[in-house]
């Protein structure tokens, strides 16, 4: 096995779930979901053969796989008409929740625009505003502003008693999903 090979099986195992429950929630298809992480770890195969940059891998891989998420859905939209019956959702790995928090944070989350989702999960993913500026395609100046927003309108459709919860820390909920 060639380094780089071995490398990223090593990451792989380091983020590969992280990187799958990320996408899972964008595309809301399991099947989906999975071509992405494959999608992603072959291009990071591919990164590191040809030497590419390893100062920040874990943003790296989170802008690759956004980019292959939005890609994905692009190409949903385009050649596959919508019927409920595509609308399958992804069931979310079973976690423990004795009050019902976590059920609550994720159907809410389900209901925020696509942009405010995608922020709000890289944020939670632990990713800098550089690193999520480049994931989702928009401006470094604008991050700060656009999450904050995003974080009212889920913070808002969880309701202000669930969101206060985590002593103020609204993304702990997203977390754990």
């Amino acid at each position: 096995m060639s380094g780089s090979a071995g490398a990223v099986r090593d990451l792989f195992d380091a983020h590969g779930a992280a990187v799958y429950r990320f996408a899972a929630v964008l595309l809301r298809h399991h099947h989906d979901a999975e071509d992405v992480v494959q999608e992603t770890f072959l291009k990071l195969l591919r990164h590191l053969d040809g030497g590419g940059d390893t100062s920040n891998i874990r943003g790296w891989l989170f802008t690759v796989a956004a980019h292959a998420a939005r890609d994905r859905q692009r190409r949903g939209r385009r050649w596959v008409p919508w019927l409920p019956a595509h609308d399958r959702r992804v069931a979310p790995a079973a976690l423990p929740d004795e009050d019902g928090r976590l059920k609550t944070a994720r159907e809410a989350l389900r209901h925020v625009p696509e942009r405010d989702r995608l922020l709000l999960l890289l944020r939670a993913q632990g990713l800098s505003y550089r690193d999520i500026a480049v994931a989702a395609g928009i401006r470094p100046t604008s991050v700060g502003r656009l999450l904050a927003r995003a974080v009212d309108r889920w913070a808002a459709s969880v309701g202000p008693r669930r969101a206060n919860e985590d002593n103020g820390d609204k993304y702990a909920l997203l977390e754990r999903h």
